[in-house]
């Protein structure tokens, strides 16, 4: 069954603080992690609506999450957002080729996050928006 949250993989504690609060007082779930191999686990483990990562993790970057989600018929479905202060084109188009949904800078104003995660879900699923 789909989870009805979202998982954040980052290293960036304020990013994951200030996005947790946020999305909290909207009354969504935000579970966080900051290694890339436990991040991935979860997703196995609980599905979730969404996922947002940076480009860099301990133990496996987020392309290669990103990658793993996307060839996994079971979770390709699942938007994934990387949220990063390295928006360097060759960062871009790397998130690109592993069929990232959004690619979005930091740092990020939190209303437009959450604009741009809700302009991905009524694209990705409209019934459910």
């Amino acid at each position: 069954m789909k989870g009805n949250h979202i998982l954040i993989i980052d290293q960036d504690d304020v990013f994951i603080s200030s996005v947790e609060n946020y999305f909290k007082q909207l009354g969504i779930e935000v579970i966080s992690f900051i290694d890339g191999v436990e991040g991935y686990r979860q997703i196995i483990e609980t599905n979730p609506a969404m996922v947002m990562l940076d480009t860099v993790q301990n133990n496996l970057d987020g392309f290669q999450i990103c990658k793993l989600v996307k060839i996994d018929q079971r979770f390709e479905k699942i938007p994934i957002v990387f949220v990063s202060s390295d928006d360097k084109r060759e960062e871009v188009m790397k998130a690109k080729e592993a069929e990232a949904d959004l690619f979005l800078r930091k740092p990020i104003i939190l209303d437009q996050l959450a604009e741009e995660l809700i302009n991905l879900i009524m694209v990705n699923n409209p019934a459910e928006a």
